[in-house]
């Protein structure tokens, strides 16, 4: 057995185990990670909503989408759509970083399905940067 798995004790049964450490996890033999589109946006104003990157599900790209990482300068709101509807809204604060972990319920696509990550932030006349990137399998 790996050094970073232990065997299950009290009411588990035998094949439970508790994982400690990082591990590289699949679902049935696909990696998590098998695709990954990353976008990068500069000077953007306050009050704009703006799109930092975007992907259309085609066949041979993701089918699902599991994890979304976006970061700035400054800290903003971020908006996940799918065919422009407005999926899921989180702001940043007080930290710039924030990931979108779907890993136990992954947001399933169909052919045509576009995925985008918009941002806008309200730091008064400033301009500021943003990153994001989509993961996703198929």
């Amino acid at each position: 057995m790996p050094s970073n798995v232990k065997e299950g004790w009290g009411n588990r049964t035998s094949t439970d185990a508790e994982v400690t450490g990082d591990v590289n996890a699949t679902i049935e033999g696909i990696s998590l990670t098998d695709f990954s589109k990353i976008g990068s946006i500069a000077g953007i104003s306050d009050n704009t909503r703006t799109t930092i990157v975007s992907q259309a599900f085609v066949a041979g790209s993701f089918e699902n989408l599991v994890i979304l990482a976006v970061s700035g300068t400054t800290t903003a709101k971020f908006y996940l759509r799918i065919n422009t509807v407005d999926k899921d809204v989180r702001r940043t604060s007080p930290g710039r970083n924030l990931q979108y972990d779907f890993t136990g319920a992954p947001l399933a696509l169909s052919v045509g399905d576009i995925v985008d990550v918009q941002v806008e932030h309200f730091n008064t006349s400033s301009v500021e940067d943003f990153d994001a990137t989509i993961y996703g399998y198929d």
